[in-house]
């Protein structure tokens, strides 16, 4: 901050490196003791304990306090100091910005500001900062259908294709101008082409003459153009709108992150021929400090396998693949910018600012981008046509949500109770999926041998007939005896025979999953492992409320399932007490089960 000489600017320094911005706080049009107030707030949450870190999000908050500024300024009775803020300042703050957008967003991001500001201000305003906004009137994003995902993909896929197969022919024609194997009175058009596409590429623009309107395209870009000449070597507006789509349909990761991606990677399989990854650190700020950095594999298939081929045989299909084509397509305006950014672009019609090289995405560029492609969603409007299809980074992130059923830089949790839960786009078709997926995981669970259950009678007829019991259940007295003293003991029952698994090959010690006992022909359970058994299934039962439905149904119907019917063996009666029974240890055991911490691989 910068008090001296009746100013009040603070200066910024964005994390990710980039030029430092000052923000003037002293042409506030209210009283000095405020402004400074204000502007404390605003260099704590822009500091490096603050959760303000990018350009953007500082001139976003900047911007908000500008606004409030000049809303006590229109006031009757403005507060000259903090001491005299009262909850009413807040609530005609939110009243005056009704019909605005963002306004649910404004509380919050005040509340995050201020929570840095010197102490001093009213206790009434402080508990309406910390209350919630005005309450949501609009209908939630929901996700898009499969089919309308499918056609903003195929459609990004095929634009980026485009871009890439011109910014290589433009690179060729540029190479044979170069090795002189363009004869200029044969083609001179062609070399003509050549030698301003070498300009470009070494001054990253076209040739330029002064006129009494500024600097104009030289006579000789007449008939190339000079939006052309600069795409023929670099990715354009709208090819960054196509890639950025892209890439958020393959990934599934928000706006900010991609809009913030760089080009530096670590490559993880060695450029071995093998799946090709690229470790890339996205920065999520919102995650706090310690977790705002997330190291990414971008996975996929290398081009042309170990030998490498022409980049034009790109992978368009996996996040690799966009990635790696990203690397190169923006590496000559990354270079002439002078930035690691991955998405970098030129553009010529002035976007925001004057015409010149651009990183990262725009605002409202996805909209933009979509209008230009022209898509249709799948709904009619009244005149019975598809009504246009406007691509939101929202949307496309929970439909890739709902599609993948996975967490992204989010807990399985929130990915079930948030995103998923308040997502009503597919709703109904996402509940028969489960449906399905359970029926079918049920129907497999019965047809499989249940694990054989040796009942408290069988236990005792054993002490007084054991030859008996052990043909009953298909075991030797020796191994009975085994079983019965614990000795044979895994997880969730006793393995009579470790070396005959059905999942391992004949005669090798078995490495599947405790899971899988349920239905071994080699396992066994007695009266001693029910306290585990029902431990287990009180486990996977609780997890349906950590999980997406449909993964959980995937993974743990089908045991469920099998933990019923053998929990069936025992008394009603006796499963209630030994499930008041179960020791810590026991409880452990599962514990460390079910976080898989018993796995060998």
């Amino acid at each position: 901050m910068f008090l001296d000489d009746g100013q009040c600017l603070v200066r910024f320094f964005p994390e990710r490196g980039g030029p430092s911005v000052d923000y003037d706080f002293a042409a506030f049009p209210i009283a000095r003791e405020l402004v400074v107030w204000l502007a404390t707030a605003f260099a704590g949450s822009t500091a490096p304990a603050g959760r303000r870190r990018t350009t953007s999000s500082a001139t976003s908050a900047y911007g908000l306090l500008r606004r409030f500024a000049h809303h006590l300024a229109s006031l009757n009775r403005p507060p000259a100091h903090p001491a005299q803020l009262r909850a009413a300042h807040l609530e005609s703050f939110q009243m005056a910005g009704l019909g605005t957008p963002n306004l649910n967003r404004e509380l919050p991001t005040l509340r995050s500001v201020l929570r840095f500001a010197p102490e001093g201000a009213g206790q009434d305003f402080l508990a309406r900062l910390a209350s919630k906004g005005l309450e949501r009137n609009s209908t939630p994003a929901a996700s898009y259908t499969t089919a309308e995902f499918d056609r903003i993909t195929t459609t990004a896929r095929s634009q980026l294709r485009r871009a890439a197969e011109r910014i290589f022919a433009g690179r060729e024609l540029l190479a044979r101008w170069r090795a002189g194997q363009i004869d200029a009175e044969a083609e001179p058009r062609t070399w003509q082409h050549g030698e301003l596409l070498d300009y470009v590429e070494r001054h990253g623009d076209v040739p330029r003459r002064d006129t009494r309107w500024g600097r104009q395209p030289d006579y000789s870009v007449r008939p190339f153009g000079a939006g052309r000449l600069m795409a023929d070597l670099h990715l354009t507006f709208s090819d960054i709108g196509a890639a950025g789509v892209l890439l958020l349909c393959l990934t599934g990761q928000n706006y900010s992150t991609i809009a913030t991606a760089t080009a530096t990677h670590h490559r993880a399989d060695g450029h071995t021929g093998t799946t090709a990854t690229a470790v890339v650190d996205l920065v999520k700020p919102r995650r706090g400090r310690d977790r705002a950095h997330m190291p990414t594999a971008f996975s996929g298939s290398a081009p042309g396998g170990p030998g490498g081929s022409p980049p034009r045989q790109s992978d368009l299909h996996t996040p690799f693949g966009v990635y790696a084509l990203l690397v190169d397509l923006a590496g000559p305006a990354r270079a002439h910018v002078g930035t690691d950014l991955l998405l970098v672009f030129f553009c010529s019609k002035g976007v925001e600012r004057a015409r010149g090289f651009r990183t990262g995405l725009p605002n409202a560029i996805l909209a933009s981008w979509s209008r230009g492609a022209n898509l249709r969603a799948d709904a009619l409007g009244e005149d019975g046509l598809p009504i246009p299809l406007v691509v939101d980074s929202r949307r496309l992130r929970m439909s890739w949500l709902e599609r993948h059923q996975q967490p992204v830089a989010h807990t399985e949790r929130t990915l079930a109770n948030e995103y998923l839960a308040r997502n009503r786009g597919n709703l109904a078709e996402y509940q028969k999926v489960v449906a399905d997926v359970l029926e079918e995981q049920l129907a497999g669970a019965r047809a499989a041998q249940v694990m054989r259950v040796l009942t408290a009678a069988d236990v005792a007829e054993a002490r007084q007939r054991p030859e008996a019991v052990a043909r009953r259940h298909g075991l030797d007295p020796a191994t009975l005896k085994k079983l019965l003293a614990g000795e044979l003991d895994t997880v969730l029952g006793g393995c009579t025979d470790h070396l005959a698994s059905p999942h391992s090959p004949a005669g090798e010690p078995c490495r599947a999953s405790f899971l899988l006992c349920l239905s071994c022909p080699c396992a066994r359970a007695t009266p001693a492992h029910l306290p585990v058994l029902i431990a287990v299934q009180d486990g996977l039962e609780a997890r349906r409320q950590e999980m997406t439905p449909l993964r959980w149904a995937e993974r743990f119907a089908g045991p469920v399932a099998q933990l019923a019917d053998l929990l069936a063996s025992f008394p009603i009666t006796t499963i209630a007490t030994t499930r008041t029974e179960i020791t810590a240890e026991q409880r452990a055991l599962v514990e460390r089960f079910l976080t898989r911490g018993l796995d060998l691989t």
